[in-house]
């Protein structure tokens, strides 16, 4: 497997995470969310909005952190060491890649600012995101005849998703490392997570370690159990 050849660059560990306002919108957990969806609703209920309707009901996510709610469908957040953290990215390409955090830091940084959105109501304004575009990488790996989608997997051992390879190419879908100027915590999926800002949280895949690229799309984590694979925030 080829290792990307490429001059390190100075890892930033230990930052605080940031202080984000606290979500705004009504919150719906996830287990409410999917029984709703299950039944054919998708924005009103009796003439009301979904999230008005369910907001008193219990929310099944995790904890909050600097205005994010934070989950995890282990019970666990991986602690992983920058020293140590590969990232692979495989399947049908005709050069595969194994990149270091360091050599990740050292590609090209590009930024995003955008609101993040949960699928289940709530929102995070004006984050600041810096990282590495999925789509320099997908240059370098040279995707081969007959790849049409990019599967994610996390360190957690359990979560997974996917995007098609149009979507992955979108110029502001990034390897991210950084939240506000700071490298992202723990929590927010580091040492290196994905971010699509055009969808839904879900697809933002956390503690990322590896990328297949692969003949069509499949069903994430959430997405097998009801979430749509299309996560476009309408």
């Amino acid at each position: 497997m080829e290792r990307l050849r490429i001059a390190s660059a100075q890892s930033k560990t230990g930052a605080m995470e940031p202080d984000h306002p606290k979500p705004t919108g009504r919150r719906v957990g996830r287990r409410v969310f999917l029984s709703v969806l299950g039944a054919g609703v998708v924005t009103t209920l009796f003439g009301h909005d979904i999230a008005q309707t369910l907001s008193g009901l219990a929310n099944s996510g995790g904890f909050s952190v600097g205005g994010f709610e934070i989950y995890t469908v282990t019970g666990s957040i991986p602690d992983i060491k920058t020293s140590s953290y590969r990232l692979r990215i495989d399947g049908n390409v005709e050069h595969p890649l194994l990149l270091s955090y360091e050599e990740l830091r050292a590609l090209p940084q590009h930024e995003v600012s955008f609101t993040f959105t949960c699928v289940t109501g709530w929102t995070v304004p004006n984050t600041h995101w810096r990282g590495v575009r999925l789509a320099d990488l997908l240059d370098r790996v040279k995707p081969r005849t007959g790849v049409h989608a990019l599967e994610f997997s996390s360190a957690d051992g359990v979560y997974t998703d996917s995007l098609g390879l149009n979507e992955a190419r979108s110029s502001d879908v990034l390897l991210a490392m950084d939240l506000d100027n700071k490298p992202i915590s723990a929590d927010h999926g580091a040492p290196v997570r994905l971010l699509v800002p055009s969808m839904y949280g879900y697809k933002s895949v956390k503690w990322l370690n590896r990328i297949s690229l692969v003949s069509q799309q499949t069903p994430g984590y959430w997405e097998q159990r009801g979430y749509p694979v299309n996560a476009t925030i309408s």
